[in-house]
């Protein structure tokens, strides 16, 4: 993967697949880059949960890899950061990790308002909030509110071209980058 956020999309894809109908991300960006996500799916037993990070186990039946959680767990350990996952059965599972973002292997953030439309078109995800931090700046991205809003427009070209644009300036003010 090539930045950050597909890594995000593809974690995120795994909660949709576990069922979850309410899904949390937040990126918090200091020293390190702390990001959590949480989801109300089906979570997983500990005998799942102990082999989640190997890529070569997955839930999956249309392929014999699962690539998503190693990945990014490797990210973590090649950015001298932390990877640790938690999971209760019937509660859902979260994932906490820590990346130095200025090491060498860090890849770029990516298209974070892209990533963030993808989920929140999807026909699963009952609500999905975003929260995205730095030097106190804090910007939050709520489904339910947005969907209250815009209605059936959220899935119109310009609507789409629009509220990926206004989520990457908001991110972009955050960080300093306007």
């Amino acid at each position: 993967m090539d930045d950050l956020a597909n890594y995000l999309l593809d974690i995120i894809q795994n909660s949709i697949q576990a069922r979850s109908t309410m899904i949390k991300l937040s990126i918090i960006e200091d020293e390190v880059l702390k990001i959590k996500i949480i989801d109300n799916g089906i979570g997983m037993s500990e005998k799942v949960l102990n082999q989640v990070t190997s890529p070569f186990y997955t839930t999956r039946t249309t392929r014999k890899v699962g690539l998503g959680l190693p990945l990014i767990k490797m990210l973590c350990e090649q950015t001298d950061g932390d990877f640790r996952i938690e999971s209760t059965e019937g509660l859902g599972t979260s994932l906490y990790l820590m990346m130095h973002h200025h090491h060498i292997d860090m890849p770029p953030m990516g298209n974070l308002g892209e990533m963030i439309y993808t989920i929140s078109i999807h026909q699963d995800v009952s609500e999905f909030i975003f929260t995205y931090e730095k030097n106190q700046k804090k910007y939050t991205y709520q489904l339910t509110e947005i969907r209250r809003i815009l209605g059936e427009t959220l899935t119109t070209y310009s609507v789409m071209q629009g509220l990926i644009e206004h989520i990457n300036q908001e991110i972009e003010l955050r960080r300093g980058d306007l």
